[in-house]
């Protein structure tokens, strides 16, 4: 029998299924995604739905931004509130976006075969389930996160933020779809009008809760503030482990040093960010680190352990420091306190980590979803081999743009990310081993008899390409022409 037709994400409605919207109390970086994710799909003319569990004092339906807010159940009922919505609209539905933080929606299970669902995976939280429940609890959940998934999205694509959760995904969970990295952009604008703390000023952002692991910073300020007892160390964010901080940095007599801000609006973060010293996160792991890229954005560098998603978004020794694990935070700290005493190297830092921070944009993101999705679209709609996803294998081409012909992008796959660098050309193909990179490049006119081809340099892809190299939007790329 041929294959269902697959739907088109862009004449029916995209769903973006997520637990909580930007208004829950407890929203945090997955949210922020969803959101940003659902405004400029809208700007591009899509009918997009965000589902989310309900929030206290927020109506169950609300228009913003061009998109639809549709909420209802709770912690563990937003998902069946979801399903069934999908359930009941499924004829409507051209694409989901199942964004999985902990456990997915399963929404392949409520929408026809031929709809394209990728799923959005943010963090693998195999160990941190049982911080959080009971231990049948915390299994069923590890269960639900990894069998579970595997059987429900089968070959369905998983667009991973950073390339450490895209590796998890394949060698923890065991996903077998094709696997993308879009890591995420930022709400961030460079507050040049402040000037760095004449003291000491240490500044993190992010939830306080157990997995951050605030209290081992604080537990650190004994030690620093013998060496620096002018240091400050600001906490940017609310959560269940607000009390226990205050009690911990009471008890460690660092109370005077300790600051606890709550929320703060995208302006008054930036502000207080960029008046630090340095940042400071050590979580037991992350999906990505966007409070990483926060911080950089303002010239701030941050400190780390050498953990999942944070040894992508940090470059050592360039926009940051990542540790082993075992080595001791609060050395690390006066170590790094002391090197940006010094005028040239805390200037090299924070250009280093704007110029890095600059380069995720949410626009980059949404683009490579958008792709994934149409990939999706593809796959769905297609027969035998090409029914199949993409392996795991990457190359990048590096081209000068003078040897291309004008028509280079036409030949390029869904799947084929590029970008502009000066003169060059670079185009990561995913699902391409060097070998098979020769038909690519034969289709450019650049085969192996070709006088340009002194010109080409071909690579097996490292990690920081799949987070540099995108497909730039349409309405951008003429100068690439």
């Amino acid at each position: 029998m041929p294959p269902e037709p697959a739907r088109d994400v862009s004449t029916g409605t995209l769903v973006i299924a997520n637990w909580r919207d930007l208004d829950h109390p407890e929203a945090g970086g997955a949210e922020l995604v969803c959101q940003e994710l659902a405004e400029r799909y809208a700007a591009r003319g899509w009918d997009v739905v965000l589902l989310a569990a309900a929030v206290t004092g927020r109506p169950r339906l609300e228009q913003r931004d061009g998109y639809r807010i549709v909420r209802g159940g709770g912690r563990f009922t937003v998902y069946v509130h979801a399903l069934w919505w999908l359930l009941r609209h499924r004829r409507e539905v051209g694409g989901v976006i199942d964004s999985q933080n902990g456990i997915p929606f399963f929404t392949p299970l409520a929408v026809p075969a031929g709809t394209p669902v990728v799923m959005l995976l943010h963090h693998v939280h195999q160990e941190q389930f049982a911080g959080y429940f009971p231990a049948p609890v915390a299994a069923l959940g590890r269960w639900l996160e990894s069998t579970a998934s595997r059987r429900v999205y089968g070959r369905r694509s998983v667009v991973a933020v950073s390339p450490s959760t895209r590796t998890d995904a394949r060698r923890r969970l065991g996903l077998r779809g094709s696997l993308w990295v879009a890591p995420p952009g930022l709400s961030a604008t460079p507050a040049v009008d402040v000037d760095r703390s004449e003291r000491p000023a240490i500044v993190t952002v992010g939830r306080l809760v157990h997995h951050k692991q605030v209290a081992q910073v604080v537990s650190a300020l004994p030690a620093v503030l013998e060496r620096h007892p002018d240091l400050t160390m600001t906490f940017i964010g609310r959560g269940p482990e607000r009390d226990a901080l205050v009690e911990l940095a009471t008890s460690l007599q660092v109370a005077h040093a300790v600051h606890i801000r709550g929320d703060l609006d995208d302006t008054a973060r930036d502000r207080a960010l960029a008046g630090a010293w340095m940042s400071v996160n050590a979580s037991q792991g992350e999906g990505w680190g966007l409070s990483v890229l926060e911080a950089n954005a303002q010239g701030v560098p941050v400190l780390a352990y050498r953990r999942r998603g944070l040894r992508d978004s940090i470059v050592d020794g360039e926009t940051g420091w990542l540790l082993e694990e075992g080595d001791d935070l609060a050395e690390a700290i006066i170590d790094r306190i002391d090197e940006l005493a010094h005028a040239d190297e805390a200037a090299r830092y924070a250009r280093n980590a704007r110029a890095w921070a600059s380069q995720f944009t949410w626009d980059s993101m949404a683009d490579r979803i958008e792709g994934a999705l149409e990939f999706e679209r593809q796959r769905l709609g297609a027969r035998g081999d090409q029914a199949a996803p993409l392996s795991d294998t990457a190359t990048v081409l590096t081209m000068h743009v003078d040897a291309l012909p004008d028509d280079w992008r036409d030949h390029l796959r869904p799947s084929d990310l590029w970008i502009r660098d000066g003169d060059l050309i670079r185009v990561l193909c995913l699902d391409t081993d060097v070998t098979a990179a020769e038909a690519l490049l034969a289709r450019f006119g650049l085969g192996a008899d070709s006088p340009c081809r002194e010109q080409v340099r071909v690579e097996v892809a490292r990690t920081r390409d799949h987070l540099s190299l995108r497909r730039p939007a349409e309405r951008s790329t003429e100068a690439a022409r």
